[in-house]
């Protein structure tokens, strides 16, 4: 017997609640001033991605069919 479709997974969640307490104590004990400059770049990279929007491909998908000769 398995769990019921549309009820969270309760292991998954508190899974999840530890290691956000965890990463929360891993950033809260990081002294940044102490890091050179290569550490502090490397740093901003990685918390660039999840701070900055990814930028989205633009396309020029036109939904309808166009004919190919206009007369």
């Amino acid at each position: 017997m398995g769990r019921i479709a549309g009820v969270p997974n309760k292991i998954t969640s508190e899974v999840k609640d530890k290691l956000q307490l965890l990463i929360d104590d891993l950033i809260a004990s990081l002294d940044v001033k102490e890091f050179d400059a290569n550490q502090r770049i490397k740093m901003l990279q990685i918390v660039l991605q999840y701070t900055l929007p990814r930028m989205k491909q633009a396309t020029n998908e036109v939904s309808e069919d166009l004919p190919l000769f206009i007369n």
